[in-house]
């Protein structure tokens, strides 16, 4: 290939520190990775399954779903005991042992049931929603993470490539072929380079350690392994598809609501009161001796409480679902165009980019690569 008619002498001392510096930044370097690597998978999975959050928001989601367990049963039955006696001149005696069997056929059980199996299933959502949250989170710190180690690479090569020039400059100046001007830039500029690596060092450490505080770990051991290579956008009405399932506030939307339904429809019969029937042994002593038995019936009278606690809660369960569920879906689907426009928008501006500097940017490296290498 042939070279660019620069003469070696005439190429500007800026040029070459930007073009070594742009030869630099243009390399990768592989590294071995003796430790296992962390990728955007694992990462993920990890937030979703044992972030502290996501653990705590579990355990409240298992109380929930145990205390379902203890509501809507029905009334234990009970035994009593009763001694009635009375003093002379006329003493008497009476013993009563009876079993008592309570009876509840209103929709208050059915009600009290379903709205806590409701509280136990919106935790379980909760603590769904929560990990992908935090695995969204995640997956962000560990981008940037990611970016602030290919940048100190990057950094740690433009600082080598103008230390190189330093040593240029310095046997040019001894020879008297450079200027105090030429090598103020190049001081200034490789204090500058290393502040940049600097603040990239820094935001690798603490992304590291906010993505390690995140997934309850103390430190992330092992390399991040992963690129930001990413395909288009599938069309905003295929991305709601994807979220009506993979979405768990919304998946569960419907079932939430026949829940809350069924719920209002059992409190629509709790007031029906509640009653109870008993019998037992009745046995006298005294001037009247004799045994026999004893039953009857106890009603509640429904003046006070006739179950319209059950019937507000269970409606006003209904009605909060629904109005949430069609906010949601209006903030899921703004939500999903505005982070489709951002991810489009970045793909069009890393193509436009690369297409418009490509050609300059070798260029750039070339002249400069021939100059230094000239001198």
């Amino acid at each position: 290939m042939s070279r660019p008619h620069i003469t070696p002498r005439k190429t500007p001392m800026r040029g070459r520190i930007f073009g070594l510096t742009i030869v630099g930044l243009m390399t990768f370097p592989s590294q071995g990775r003796a430790q296992e690597s962390w990728t955007d998978r694992s990462v993920s999975e990890r937030a979703r399954e044992r972030a502290p959050l996501v653990l705590a928001a579990r355990g409240s989601a298992r109380r929930a779903r145990a205390r379902v367990e203890g509501v809507g049963l029905h009334p234990n039955p009970s035994v009593d005991y009763e001694r009635q006696e009375a003093f002379a001149p006329n003493a008497q005696t009476q013993d009563l042992a009876r079993a008592v069997v309570p009876f509840d056929l209103s929709g208050r059980r059915d009600a009290a049931r379903l709205l806590a199996e409701l509280s136990a299933e919106e935790s379980e959502v909760d603590a769904s929603s929560l990990g992908q949250d935090l695995s969204a989170q995640a997956l962000s710190l560990f981008y940037r993470a990611l970016a602030a180690e290919r940048r100190v690479t990057l950094l740690r090569e433009a600082q080598e490539a103008l230390d190189g020039a330093a040593r240029i400059l310095a046997s040019r100046e001894s020879a008297g072929e450079a200027s105090g001007y030429e090598r103020a830039r190049l001081s200034l500029e490789a204090e500058l380079a290393r502040s940049r690596l600097a603040r990239a060092v820094l935001d690798l450490s603490v992304s590291t350690q906010e993505l390690a505080a995140l997934l309850g770990e103390e430190g992330i051991a092992g390399s991040l392994a992963g690129d930001f290579e990413v395909s288009p956008p599938a069309p905003v009405d295929e991305l709601m598809r994807r979220a009506a399932v993979e979405r768990p506030e919304l998946a569960s939307l419907d079932r939430l609501l026949a829940t809350a339904r069924s719920a209002r429809s059992a409190a629509d019969t709790a007031w029906i009161p509640s009653f109870a029937i008993f019998g037992g042994y009745n046995r006298q002593d005294g001037p009247l001796v004799g045994h026999g038995y004893s039953v009857g019936l106890r009603v509640d009278i429904p003046i006070f409480d006739r179950g319209q606690g059950e019937q507000a809660e269970a409606a006003a369960a209904v009605s909060s679902i629904e109005e949430y569920g069609d906010a949601l879906r209006i903030a899921l689907r703004a939500r999903v165009r505005a982070a489709r426009a951002r991810l489009e928008g970045a793909l069009a501006e890393r193509a436009r980019f690369g297409g418009s500097t490509h050609e300059a940017a070798e260029l750039v490296v070339r002249a400069a690569t021939t100059g230094f290498q000239g001198g």
